[in-house]
């Protein structure tokens, strides 16, 4: 069984939703970064400022399909890929020394919605 990292750079405002649709497609854990993010070209606003968008990070180690399909649902639904609102990657994860991937995915199978699956 591989794992992917899942990490979603979203905005502040999103976070809720986006904990959501991890919850629900199984993901029983994540770790939660506050983060400011910058856009190429700058995003100017009044008076000239940069703007700087409060953002959270959410990191999982999943199974690589459940992993995938967060990401996935999270751009869609998320409309993570417009402008400042941000973005839904899954990385492979070559070591996972101590980790059981195989019960974990066996865990996320056996807790998330069939329909999900």
């Amino acid at each position: 069984m591989k794992a992917k990292l899942l990490v979603a750079v979203v905005a502040h405002e999103l976070e809720e939703a986006a904990r959501e649709i991890a919850r629900e497609e199984g993901a029983r854990g994540m770790t939660l970064l506050d983060a400011r993010g910058m856009n190429f070209p700058e995003h100017i606003t009044f008076f000239g400022l940069t703007y700087l968008g409060i953002e959270t990070v959410l990191v999982a180690l999943l199974d690589e399909g459940t992993a995938v399909r967060i990401a996935e649902r999270m751009n869609l639904e998320l409309k993570l890929l417009e402008p400042f609102q941000g973005l839904a990657f899954c990385v492979p994860v070559d070591g996972t020394g101590g980790i059981d991937i195989g019960a974990l995915h066996r865990h996320i199978t056996k807790h998330a919605p069939v329909d999900r699956l």
